[in-house]
């Protein structure tokens, strides 16, 4: 959500309220604009108590100061607006012209306070508040983010078809706002795909998810080094790691008559960690020196029936040695990364094939995959 999370406060907050509270709206919008939403916080709980509740403008006040609350990630704070929408924003001089999105606001930051017992029920009603809001015109911020936050519950709590449910929401919520390549559109369709799977596992969502990566791969080869590019990079890498997850669970007789795609898409070492020197000559294929038997099998209950991947970036140095990891995925859960880090001083690398510089470029970083396989 980077690309379109950051709003900048609606222009009819200035002139929402008298000169008193003035001073506190325009450092409600400077805070905004800086992506420093907790100062923004802090402005709009000085501003609302000067604010006309019969002027035009309440309710797009109070929804506004109750989204930047929930980016600050202050829900308790966001609820003081959200209820007074949900409760007076029918009757107010104005009415609330987006109730729907109101109510998604409400439950969304409900969501968030609630202790953890009530979170079940909190999440079924969020689910209902975004498929009334999807029933609706318009579109909004609010509800794409709040789906993504429930996406991201469910899933965290195991339950799967609500986990589809929230990204699909999702998905379409971010389509109305014309964000379809951003990259958290990338990772709830990932998502989608991976708690389908979840539920049966099908060579659909398989092949959904390397859809996805082969998507992305394209992106961050057209894309310019940067923060949205590292975004589409670490998509990519959850997306191949899900994949492979997912084809060594399909099971031997699937996996007969289903391709492998790990090899059947753009390759990335070269953009995303080019080896200096004449791009005329290959890459010099680094592997490691011996195997290593898998240290320890991680076992996680939502993930039974899966194996594990984990993907690193390491500095090649002279003598064999690897330095600097830099872990790009756990999948399909940060244990595997936790039983790989005791064994990362222990790796060493060497040249696979024929091929030796100088009549092969030396990298100076290596990707390197771990997996585990299921039932080892």
């Amino acid at each position: 959500m980077a690309a379109i999370g950051r709003i900048l406060a609606c222009a009819a907050l200035l002139a929402a309220s008298a000169s008193p509270a003035l001073a506190d709206i325009r450092a409600f919008n400077t805070a905004v604009q800086n992506g420093d939403y907790r100062a923004a916080v802090a402005a709009a709980n000085e501003t609302w108590p000067g604010i006309d509740r019969a002027g035009p403008d309440a309710a797009s006040v109070a929804r506004e100061f109750g989204w930047v609350a929930m980016l600050a990630g202050q829900p308790s704070t966001a609820l003081i607006y959200a209820k007074f929408l949900v409760e007076q924003g029918g009757a107010l001089a104005k009415p609330d012209p987006s109730p729907a999105v109101s109510r998604v606001l409400f439950d969304w930051a409900s969501l968030a306070a609630a202790p953890v017992a009530t979170k079940p029920q909190a999440r079924t009603r969020l689910l209902a508040s975004l498929q009334q809001r999807a029933a609706a015109p318009g579109r909004d911020l609010i509800s794409a983010r709040a789906a993504h936050a429930l996406h991201a519950q469910a899933w965290a709590a195991g339950d799967w078809a609500l986990a589809g449910d929230a990204s699909m929401l999702a998905i379409r919520f971010l389509d109305e706002l014309g964000a379809g390549q951003t990259p958290a559109r990338f990772e709830l369709r990932r998502g989608l795909a991976v708690s389908s799977y979840l539920r049966v596992k099908s060579v659909d969502a398989y092949n959904a998810v390397y859809d996805v990566a082969a998507e992305l791969a394209t992106q961050i080869s057209t894309t310019p080094d940067g923060p949205i590019r590292q975004r589409y990079t670490s998509e990519y890498f959850a997306s191949v790691a899900w994949g492979d997850v997912m084809y060594g669970a399909l099971g031997a007789a699937r996996q007969k008559t289903t391709p492998d795609r790990r090899n059947g898409i753009r390759q990335l070492a070269d953009i995303l960690y080019p080896a200096p020197g004449d791009t005329a000559l290959p890459r010099c294929r680094i592997t490691l020196a011996r195997n290593f038997d898998n240290p320890g099998f991680p076992f996680e209950s939502r993930f039974r029936d899966l194996g594990g991947e984990v993907i690193y970036a390491l500095d090649v140095e002279p003598g064999g040695l690897f330095s600097n990891p830099r872990l790009l995925v756990s999948a399909p859960h940060a244990g595997f990364a936790e039983e790989v880090a005791d064994v990362l001083t222990s790796w060493r690398w060497r040249i696979d094939g024929n091929v030796q510089p100088p009549n092969c470029r030396m990298p100076n970083v290596h990707i390197l995959t771990f997996e585990f396989a299921l039932g080892k």
